[in-house]
């Protein structure tokens, strides 16, 4: 029987071990040299092929797509820093995407000059995060400030603290409690007009939103393939929109309406309208008018002895028929007025507000398969000084995360004011991107 003992088992031991590799020691050592070789020989692969991906931390968005490659163009140093567009391949991996380098193509205007700090524009626009759109950026960029905005002078005309949309956003300064009312000075009553059976030039019939309001539309370009809409409601015009129902006749005799114009237009008109019938009509100095419906039946003309002249009938004609206009017909939508010196009436401007919120931006024509009473209260508003715009609740009913629709700062908000875009001075050339 063998025996085994402890200095029998230790002559089993190679104690030179550590002189030769085998195993997985031996891979060990074979793999951390092999990979960082591979690795050395990738690199210097894409960097002859003049490929930059391996220093690139990731994608660029869609409209930078083409500067892929060009490093350079966008990485051109600090502010402060001298332009390095020209440096070596080094130095640009190095360099930080400054302002100066996005206002070499996007000259566009600050975000806001009074904030503390003001905005670079990485800051908000964050590059390298595939392919997306700069524009869309995390509610994050916009909370970091206006969660708590202070400016370098004035008090701040917006919210100062305020979230994401929908639970943290401030309620529309429009709709907001203790805003003011339409500023307008046209009397409108928009449950009237929208009663069914209303009498029509053609009939009896009923008014739609859509008869009088309809997006804004711009020629299309050459290459587009429809309209474009600039997202507004066309201003709502006297001729377009409000002629047909409401002419303006100002006289039993003649069959022509006075212009929508400046009263002193309207009283040229007139005059020469009924200068030029009496001169056609001699006889009818003395004829006696016939109820008309197109003039208002309500509006009666004074009594008066048969002129004894055709200047005497044209004067007494042509005043009749501008208090007629003055008192009646325009006042009916215009309101207040003041009658000058000469006989003028003088109408306060109408004061339609173009935009109820300057400080968003919207745009009818994704929302066209929604009724407009269902953001718009008009059929119940009988008040010109009625505000119909709806308020954040309204829009929340789709426009929340939970809903789908995108509910992020910049589907409503600006930053820039485009109108006050400097023009670019061309900086590269087409070599510039090969």
């Amino acid at each position: 029987m063998r025996v085994r003992t402890a200095k029998t088992l230790a002559q089993r031991i190679d104690l030179y071990y550590f002189r030769r590799a085998q195993g997985m020691r031996r891979w060990r050592i074979l793999l951390s040299i092999a990979v960082p070789a591979l690795a050395l020989l990738w690199v210097a692969v894409l960097a002859a092929s003049g490929s930059r991906k391996p220093y690139s931390p990731g994608p660029v968005s869609t409209a930078h797509a083409f500067t892929e490659t060009k490093c350079e163009a966008c990485h051109t140093g600090s502010p402060g820093q001298p332009d390095q567009r020209t440096a070596g391949t080094a130095d640009a991996f190095r360099a930080h995407a400054s302002d100066r380098a996005c206002l070499s193509c996007h000259d566009a205007p600050v975000h806001a000059a009074n904030q503390t700090p003001p905005p670079g524009c990485a800051a908000c626009h964050q590059e390298h995060r595939g392919r997306v759109q700069l524009v869309k950026t995390a509610d994050a960029s916009c909370v970091d400030c206006h969660g708590d905005l202070k400016t370098t002078r004035g008090a701040p005309a917006i919210a100062t603290r305020t979230s994401a949309f929908p639970d943290g956003h401030a309620e529309f300064a429009a709709v907001r409690p203790g805003a003011r009312d339409d500023p307008s000075h046209l009397r409108f009553n928009h449950a009237v007009h929208l009663k069914e059976g209303l009498r029509g030039p053609n009939g009896v019939e009923t008014l739609e939103c859509a008869t009088c309001h309809t997006p804004e539309a711009r020629k299309s370009a050459a290459h587009a393939k429809g309209p474009q809409t600039t997202g507004l409601m066309a201003p709502v015009a006297y001729q377009q929109n409000c002629a047909r129902c409401h002419p303006l006749f100002f006289d039993e005799r003649i069959e022509q309406e006075a212009p929508h114009a400046a009263p002193e237009a309207v009283r040229a008109f007139v005059a020469g309208r009924l200068a030029d019938y009496i001169g056609r009509h001699p006889d009818d100095i003395s004829k006696p008018d016939t109820a008309f419906r197109r003039v208002p039946l309500n509006f009666p003309r004074p009594v008066e002895p048969p002129a004894r002249n055709a200047q005497e009938w044209l004067e007494r004609r042509t005043h009749a028929d501008e208090q007629l206009l003055w008192k009646k017909t325009c006042a009916e939508c215009h309101g207040q007025y003041t009658i000058t010196q000469s006989g003028v009436a003088l109408y306060e401007k109408t004061n339609i507000p173009a935009q109820w919120m300057p400080r968003a931006s919207f745009d009818h024509t994704p929302h066209a398969m929604v009724s407009c009473a269902s953001c718009h209260a008009a059929a119940t508003s009988t008040k010109t000084a009625d505000v119909l715009m709806p308020g954040q609740a309204v829009c929340a009913t789709c426009h929340a995360p939970a809903k789908g629709a995108e509910s992020r700062c910049f589907e409503c908000h600006r930053y820039h004011d485009w109108t006050k875009a400097h023009p670019v001075v061309p900086r590269y050339s087409l070599q510039d991107f090969k």
